[in-house]
């Protein structure tokens, strides 16, 4: 992304989080970000906000930091208080960071205490399969919310996405998608989130192009490289799409297809030299 596209679309998201703040003061907003996408980000922050947590502005869902201490890879939330002039630093610099990697920064806006929008996160963890296999739900990942924000059923998604009025992430393709939740003051969820095979279905499925992308990585990395991230993922997700059943049951047959789509989209000039 150029510098002119990353600053246009940060200034764009800072200001519609600043007018929902405006428009529902009573919601408290809190980004949920994901460490592995920035390790060193959250030293950052305990230095910016200070190491006293009870100021209860930074706090981690769970710990997961370098064997030093320097690197957090584990997922937290950031109390982002409003201000009434300018946007604070700490606004712009999380918004920067959502725009920079889709994956890393979801915003949401509560009712909540900021305590219980952590204990609700940590609470929202732990998932069941039907067939007993378990999970740990990587909500922190933006990836995985938009699975669940289309498979979950209503009552589920009533219950789960309870602890927020909205939730608001930007997809791989840079949209702002905003997760409408239910306005409530109390959170009732309990967990484990319980996914039936459909559902269950539904994430390994959404996994595929990702998964088929780093095998390219690894055995065809200047091929995948000839494309920008949202290309080479669009090629990729319609060509497993497209597959036809035989082959989707394969890793090794969709790469081969993801790679033959990927070589038919080159250039003419770039295709010669391959």
């Amino acid at each position: 992304m150029n510098t002119p596209t990353f600053e246009l679309q940060t200034e764009s998201l800072i200001e519609t989080i600043r007018e929902f703040q405006v428009s529902n003061p009573g919601v408290q907003t809190s980004a949920l970000v994901y460490g592995v996408a920035y390790p060193e980000l959250y030293r950052e922050l305990r230095q910016w906000l200070g190491q006293d947590v009870s100021s209860q502005r930074l706090s981690l869902i769970f710990d997961a930091s370098s064997e030093d201490h320097c690197n957090q890879y584990g997922p937290y939330v950031v109390r982002i208080s409003a201000t009434t002039a300018q946007p604070s630093s700490l606004l712009t610099r999380l918004a920067q960071c959502c725009v920079d990697d889709y994956r890393a920064v979801s915003f949401l806006f509560s009712q909540l205490a900021f305590d219980d929008i952590v204990a609700g996160l940590r609470e929202r963890l732990d998932v069941i399969c039907d067939d007993r296999s378990e999970w740990q739900m990587k909500f922190f990942d933006t990836r995985s919310l938009s699975v669940l924000d289309r498979a979950l059923s209503s009552e589920q998604h009533e219950q789960y996405f309870g602890l927020a009025k909205e939730w608001w992430h930007i997809d791989r393709y840079g949209a702002l998608n905003k997760i409408r939740c239910t306005d409530t003051a109390v959170d009732q969820y309990r967990g484990p989130l319980q996914l039936n095979e459909a559902q269950t279905a539904a994430f390994v499925e959404a996994c595929l192009p990702d998964s088929i992308l780093h095998v390219l990585q690894l055995t065809d990395d200047d091929l995948v490289a000839a494309f920008d991230a949202r290309t080479r993922y669009r090629i990729c997700e319609e060509s497993i799409a497209n597959a036809p059943d035989d082959e989707r049951n394969s890793a090794v047959l969709l790469a081969d297809r993801v790679r033959s789509d990927l070589l038919n989209a080159l250039d003419p000039e770039e295709k010669a030299c391959r």
